[in-house]
């Protein structure tokens, strides 16, 4: 591995994880029938739950879905070796960004989780999702690095492997079904 200066890192899977049961609200839009192409808008637009209910005509789901959005957000937490790892990674001087596929609703709670980052780029703010090299050309621009001088982490071989290195930045893949755990992923690295 290339000596890297900065480290992003997908959110949920990764850093941040659900409680005893993820409820995903915005199944309620999709009906169970969703694509990832379908699903795209509520993670590339900037805007509330209630407005993608009433663009598709279910806005009398919106009460339900907020409560579900509130008891979901109320359980999140960080994975137990989270906080000692990204402090031992601001100890070596490394830039840290999160990188995460989002609707906007939870945007301020991966803020308030994760506080002292360098950068926390989220789709529905840049308007693109990962796996689009926008997005990671987005990361890079927020930390200030070259691509090459970036290592992405996250749980999706797709999003957060395949995806970082087509656009040229490091990357590993954090299998934590597998077992693994963020120190796995940051090996030779802190």
């Amino acid at each position: 591995m290339r000596p890297v200066s900065a480290i992003a890192f997908d959110a949920f899977g990764t850093l941040i994880q659900y409680g005893a049961r993820r409820i995903n609200p915005y199944l309620r839009l999709v009906d169970g029938t969703s694509t990832n192409g379908e699903r795209l808008p509520f993670l590339t637009r900037n805007v509330p739950v209630e407005v993608f209910a009433e663009e598709l005509g279910v806005g009398h789901l919106t009460h339900v879905m907020r409560r579900e959005l509130e008891d979901e957000l109320a359980s999140l937490q960080l994975y137990p070796e989270v906080e000692l790892t990204l402090r031992k990674l601001r100890a070596t001087g490394k830039r840290i960004a999160v990188c995460s596929n989002l609707a906007y609703e939870y945007g301020p709670a991966v803020r308030r989780l994760l506080p002292d980052l360098d950068a926390h780029v989220l789709s529905f703010e840049v308007g693109a999702a990962k796996p689009e090299p926008a997005i990671y050309e987005a990361v890079c621009h927020a930390l200030g690095k070259r691509p090459r001088d970036v290592l992405f982490i996250g749980d999706s071989k797709r999003c957060d492997f395949d995806g970082p290195q087509a656009f040229g930045m490091q990357a590993r893949w954090l299998d934590r079904r597998g077992g693994q755990s963020l120190v796995d992923a940051l090996k030779g690295v802190i």
